[in-house]
């Protein structure tokens, strides 16, 4: 609770505003100062997560990123962070605890991502490892190590009605001193998807990845595949029934004049003369991959700004979201910009460590710079809208021009914290999305305003398209 309450402090010093830039620190300051070749000053020491389980140790010429439980600390294998604290992180100091946010999207780098808390401490503990040594333990004390990590960073265990002691103990006589590394990686992925959550993974060097796959819609297409004997591999029947479904969208909904943009991502044009229509396939990839983060945000900006302005003079706007496999919050925080004219809080952060939560920080929606949609919105979602898919229906849902509309989304809505058990990368589910009524959607999936059944086991290739054309007879009807 200290940290919490040392949190809530600087909060308090900083007007409690998420885009106030001055404070009695001064501005937001990059933790790598690229023009002395060095780490800022102001933030060399070492460094504790509020939540996440993480330590920083910010040298003179790099920071380091370590991980820790209540026996074990250790230099973590996470090149993408590390990349990030040392080339395009910024921070903001309060005494002796800093707010980390960890992409440069310029001067929105507050406004599109939530920040990592971190308080100052003394030095990193006595028994911390290098990478290597905690890599060669053997496969007893890696499995410790797993357990520890998930039961002390995974946030739901009692939503999802988990027992870490009673699977535990239903393992613990596979995993000895001399056990191999396949059977280390099996097993650790057993437990991982006795989860049921989808971002509970564990990943081997060569990709490889365990993790709970099913979804409602994937056991409505499995039982259909299974009462046809035309196609006679799962799949290629998953394959045609996302391809039925995007021709559908493109030859059916658009009569073939729509247009893709963003690297394909987006997909727009009109239903009607009243009613317009933007299929977002993905909330990343809007631009080639050797583009930055604030690169990929500026191209999807440039394309939101010509879609609205073609679609200005519509009555109604329907957003599609039936496909979207997820990606990152800033792209969504991007698109709901341009359905609101004023700032509308969507929800708070949480991190989960060692049975509590902490606040993490404030998502609100800033209107976009340009043209804003604040006619009538209908945001279309499905069980396979998944993690910032789901995160981008709780902003929409926030705003007062927006129904949801379909059925629940999955359920993942957290984000995936990372963590190096040997020679495996694991994620978890650590952090809890709170709407401003105290709501949070993590299992149950965001709920529809309504409901409409998009896939059922006699319409599995056209479902989606009679739902979408049910939504232009409530628009019209309305």
């Amino acid at each position: 609770m200290q940290l919490l309450r040392i949190s809530i402090l600087c909060l308090v010093l900083l007007g409690f505003s998420k885009n106030h830039r001055k404070t009695q620190n001064g501005e937001l300051e990059f933790t790598f100062l690229k023009e002395k070749n060095s780490v800022n000053p102001n933030i060399v020491g070492y460094w504790k997560s509020i939540g996440d389980g993480y330590y920083l140790e910010a040298r003179n010429d790099s920071i380091l990123l370590y991980s820790y439980t209540k026996s074990f600390c250790y230099k973590e294998k996470n090149d993408y962070l590390e990349r990030l604290l040392n080339e395009e992180s910024q921070f903001r100091r309060c005494g002796d605890t800093i707010g980390v946010y960890l992409t440069d999207y310029g001067k929105k780098t507050e406004k599109l991502q939530t920040k990592n808390d971190f308080i100052r401490i003394e030095k990193l503990p006595e028994q911390c490892m290098g990478f290597n040594e905690m890599r060669n333990l053997p496969s007893d004390e890696l499995f410790r190590l797993y357990r520890e990590t998930i039961e002390e960073n995974y946030a739901y265990k009692a939503r999802r009605n988990l027992d870490w002691d009673l699977i535990f103990a239903r393992y613990k006589d596979r995993i000895s001193h001399n056990t191999d590394s396949k059977s280390l990686f099996k097993t650790m992925g057993e437990i991982a998807t006795l989860t049921k959550d989808q971002h509970t993974k564990v990943i081997s060097e060569n990709g490889e990845t365990l993790q709970y796959r099913v979804t409602p819609s994937a056991i409505i297409v499995q039982e259909v595949f299974m009462e046809q004997t035309i196609v006679k591999d799962l799949n290629d029947y998953f394959n045609l029934f996302f391809d039925k479904n995007y021709q559908n969208i493109s030859e059916g909904l658009l009569k073939g004049k729509g247009e893709k943009v963003a690297n394909g991502k987006l997909e727009w044009g009109s239903l009607n003369d009243n009613i317009g229509y933007l299929n977002i396939h993905s909330f990343t990839g809007f631009a080639d991959k050797d583009n930055t983060r604030k690169q990929q945000i500026d191209s999807l900006n440039l394309h939101m700004k010509n879609i609205v302005t073609a679609l200005k003079d519509k009555d109604a706007i329907i957003v599609d979201l039936s496909f979207n496999f997820g990606g990152y919050d800033a792209s969504g925080l991007t698109i709901a910009s341009y359905f609101t004219d004023k700032p509308v809080k969507a929800y708070s952060s949480q991190v989960f460590n060692n049975n509590e939560f902490h606040e993490e920080d404030t998502v609100v929606i800033y209107p976009a710079d340009s043209i804003r949609f604040t006619k009538p919105v209908y945001v279309l979602m499905t069980d396979i809208s998944r993690s910032a898919a789901e995160s981008f229906a709780m902003m929409m849902g926030s705003l007062p021009n927006v129904k949801l509309v379909g059925t629940n989304t999955l359920g993942t809505l957290s984000g995936m914290l990372g963590k190096s058990i040997g020679d495996f990368y694991t994620t978890f589910s650590n952090q809890k999305l709170v709407s401003p009524d105290g709501q949070f959607y993590e299992v149950s999936g965001v709920e529809p305003d309504i409901r409409i059944e998009v896939f059922t086991k006699k319409n599995i290739f056209d479902g989606h398209r009679s739902a979408v054309n049910y939504i232009t007879e409530i628009i019209n009807d309305n």
